[in-house]
């Protein structure tokens, strides 16, 4: 196990609150010019604020949390060591699956870390986008100029949500289903980092 318990409790709160969205996102009726959002969309939108808040501060705590993953390792991109461990992991994790053998993950994956990082990235850009179509959509539902470009950004990265979601779970199940307890150590509260 890599995370301390708080940032256990976050992965809680945003896996379940992400998954409980993206279901929602698909059922809501969106506001329109002469027609209001339904009561789906009003949950779309208190939850896109609550799980924006739950973001900042997983960044936050993200930036001052003790233990193995630095936020470096979230946002290897800027650091050319960083980023040569990402391609030599990914080179790694590839070679294995030649082999249908999944790396140990006894120590923090810097591959996986880039992968969780983007993750919450995309979250956080979903989340604040939204956050600003909440604060300025005007009553008709008409977006116009830039608030119209943060729609089109904040609807072009949804389907992106849903492919790292399929991803970030299957890893996580397919580690879970090679004996590494990957998903009972994640979801374990209680569990002291090692």
């Amino acid at each position: 196990m890599h995370y301390d318990r708080l940032t256990r409790l976050f992965h809680l709160f945003l896996a379940f609150g992400i998954a409980l969205q993206m279901i929602v996102s698909l059922g809501m009726t969106h506001p329109k010019p002469g027609r209001a959002g339904d009561f789906l969309f009003e949950i779309h939108e208190v939850l896109g604020i609550t799980l924006l808040g739950v973001l900042v501060t997983h960044w936050l705590w993200s930036m001052v949390r003790p233990g193995k993953v630095p936020l470096a390792q979230l946002i290897p991109w800027f650091s050319s060591t960083r980023r040569t461990a990402v391609w030599n992991d990914a080179r790694t994790f590839g070679e294995g699956l030649v082999k249908l053998r999944l790396p140990d993950n006894s120590e923090p994956s810097p591959l996986a870390g880039a992968i969780q990082g983007l993750g919450l990235i995309v979250a956080t850009i979903l989340a604040a986008s939204g956050l600003v179509i909440f604060l300025y959509a005007p009553e008709n539902g008409k977006m116009i100029g830039w608030l119209h470009d943060v729609k089109e950004i904040h609807e072009v990265l949804g389907p992106l949500m849903w492919g790292y979601l399929a991803l970030h779970a299957g890893a996580g199940l397919l580690h879970q289903l090679a004996g590494h307890q990957s998903i009972t150590a994640m979801f374990n509260l209680w569990k002291r980092v090692s």
